[in-house]
């Protein structure tokens, strides 16, 4: 089957490296499904849930915000964080979402709104991504 080489980079690191089937990320357009041969793109992603299918198997990883430049042979993603579900603490997330539910309730200003809506968006892709932890990967972190 044909490959392509993805690649997933935080300002921190590296987070995934190799040769992959498909890629689906989140973008402003919608869910985008990347396979070998996909027509040159470069786009702005959204914070969400990222899937990689790689020798017939399915990883997920949480995203955030960030770009991808889709190439002839080569899918750059740089996004601010990209977490594997073994990374995330579900309890913490739970907690965060209550608190940004309470927050989004009675916000004092319009940028606290808007900041409780994008943290529990992110904590909502986090959420997803480590309920699918119970799934088997074969995809090295």
């Amino acid at each position: 089957m044909k490959t392509f080489l993805l690649e997933i980079i935080t300002p921190d690191k590296i987070v995934f490296s190799d040769n992959v089937e498909m890629v689906s990320v989140p973008s402003e357009a919608g869910v985008l499904g990347i396979l070998p041969g996909h027509v040159p793109l470069f786009t702005k992603l959204v914070s969400g849930e990222l899937k990689i299918t790689k020798d017939g198997k399915e990883n997920f990883i949480s995203l955030g915000e960030g770009f991808m430049e889709v190439g002839k042979e080569k899918v750059s993603i740089l996004v601010t964080k990209a977490l594997h579900a073994d990374e995330i603490d579900e309890a913490k997330l739970l907690a965060a979402k209550k608190e940004a539910e309470e927050a989004l309730k009675n916000p004092p200003s319009k940028e606290q709104q808007i900041s409780s809506a994008a943290m529990l968006k992110s904590i909502l892709g986090d959420l997803k991504v480590v309920r699918r932890r119970h799934r088997p990967s074969s995809i090295p972190s």
